[in-house]
């Protein structure tokens, strides 16, 4: 297990006693609730010139990486209720290893972590959690508390990613997302500091999206259309290279691939100085995808994170007990009798 207490020290934060604690509803009926990441600094807005012979369909041949280290790594986040000024947040994020020669995955769960965020209190948190993670102050204050809960996530799975890099080696590591920096969230030297630790250790990062805003820019369509006309396992390389604004943020080559002959279409961003050829990365995370091509460790890596209805109704028990909180009726519920 990667060692956390750095990343928990920093954004513990005191909060007043007996504060009203108003839970977030779930619905019981469902298993789970459903979790939502958001790119809020919207880095991935930019247009690319129009579809050209730039843009070549290479078929895959996918190929079981049995002799290699797999790893995956996802989070989510949750608000568990509301305080006056601010809220009670829970972030748990799941590692899944599958080792060379072996059948088997294990699993590292961190978390949840529990921690209240409130107006008075936030900037301190903040600040200490982003310096703990970028080496650096950050340059602005916490965000508003709409966002600050999914950018304290954000960081604490940044974190665990660089974790993972230093603590592994000769390894294929799947990440959920892309590679953006110069974010306000993610400056670039993080992420260089990601992929340089990566290539020193001889691992292969690949961050594998389901959803992006790179738009083509005669079609105005996204960049998944590329592969529209497509069949069976294959990807487009060479997107970056035509990005029109800020090519500096991407800090790897972006592709649009299909991983299995049904399965859906997915952004997915390598970085130059990678251990192995990127073909022979393709083929290996298309050895690696299940029934919808997505790979089945970051589908794991996905479902142990996210939490159930009933594990949300503890936390919730939970943070009143451990910040001293006082329950208090939802107050739309006692105004319209509802």
């Amino acid at each position: 297990m990667l060692q956390m207490d750095d990343i928990l020290s920093a954004v513990q934060g005191d909060v007043r006693e007996h504060l009203i604690f108003e839970p977030s509803t779930v619905d019981l009926a469902e298993c789970f609730v459903s979790p939502s990441k958001s790119d809020e600094d919207d880095a991935d807005i930019v247009d690319i010139e129009g579809q050209a012979n730039w843009a070549r369909v290479q078929q895959i041949a996918s190929v079981y990486p049995a002799d290699t280290d797999v790893i995956a790594i996802d989070s989510t986040s949750f608000q568990l209720g509301q305080l006056p000024e601010g809220l009670v947040g829970a972030v748990r994020a799941s590692v899944i290893i599958r080792p060379a020669g072996e059948v088997n995955r294990h699993l590292q769960l961190y978390g949840p972590y529990l921690f209240p965020l409130t107006n008075q209190n936030k900037d301190a948190c903040y600040g200490r959690l982003y310096e703990v993670v970028h080496k650096k102050q950050s340059p602005d204050r916490a965000p508003d508390l709409t966002r600050i809960l999914n950018r304290v996530r954000a960081l604490i799975e940044r974190a665990i990613q660089l974790k993972v890099m230093s603590a592994h080696k000769d390894s294929l590591i799947l990440l959920d997302g892309s590679l953006i920096a110069s974010t306000v969230g993610d400056p670039r030297s993080t992420i260089q500091r990601l992929v340089d630790e990566a290539a020193l250790n001889q691992n292969s990062i690949v961050a594998l999206s389901k959803s992006t805003r790179l738009t083509l820019q005669n079609s105005k369509r996204s960049i998944t259309s590329l592969l529209d006309n497509s069949t069976g396992p294959c990807f487009v390389g060479g997107i970056k290279e035509h990005i029109i604004q800020q090519i500096e943020k991407y800090v790897g080559d972006i592709y649009v691939a299909r991983l299995t002959s049904l399965g859906h279409i997915f952004r997915i961003d390598i970085p130059l100085n990678t251990a192995v050829s990127h073909s022979d990365i393709f083929a290996q995370i298309a050895g690696l995808a299940g029934e919808h091509g997505y790979p089945e460790e970051l589908r794991l890596a996905h479902m142990t994170c996210v939490l159930s209805c009933i594990e949300i109704l503890e936390l919730q028990a939970a943070a009143m007990q451990l910040f001293g909180l006082t329950l208090e009726e939802n107050l739309r519920q006692e105004l319209f009798y509802l």
